[in-house]
């Protein structure tokens, strides 16, 4: 699809390192997702942005972890701030769900959870483990109503 290469494009003025999946949400069955039908009714795609997390980080640095964490934050509201505005300039809606630590019961997050959803990995453990990675990703979400279709590639 046209938007995809626009998308891409986006993403990698800021990463190179990332995964990029779009999901359809409007017909799926997911508790974490149920919480949110009212505005799934109104933006019914969403696109699932993730920034792989250095290689370099271990267990023993958590404030490394903090401030590369607090880093790849910035980036994803760059990303999606960026998004929005492509797919607002062609007349699509769009909504940027905030990163916070709203969660599910087992303490995943949305953007885990639409991720997942996107086939970008699996949850486990209360992570979503992508194949490349593992759990070492931060992910955002733009929820749309552009007829995007349903895709997952790994950059």
């Amino acid at each position: 699809m046209k938007f995809e290469m626009a998308i891409r494009n986006s993403i990698e003025t800021e990463c190179e390192d990332y995964f990029l999946g779009i999901v359809d949400l409007s017909h799926l069955e997911n508790t974490m997702i149920e919480k949110y039908n009212s505005l799934i009714s109104e933006y019914p795609r969403a696109i699932s942005v993730g920034i792989t997390l250095p290689y370099l980080i271990s267990d023993g640095f958590k404030k490394g972890y903090e401030k590369i964490h607090r880093q790849t934050n910035c980036q994803l509201k760059i990303i999606t701030s960026q998004l929005s505005k492509l797919l607002e300039n062609e007349g699509y809606r769009v909504f940027t769900m905030p990163k916070s630590r709203m969660s599910d019961e087992n303490h995943i997050s949305f953007h885990e959870v639409v991720a997942s959803l996107a086939k970008m990995g699996k949850i486990e453990k209360n992570l979503l483990i992508t194949p490349e990675v593992g759990p070492m990703v931060n992910w955002g979400t733009v929820l749309t109503d552009a007829p995007l279709k349903a895709s997952y590639k790994k950059n």
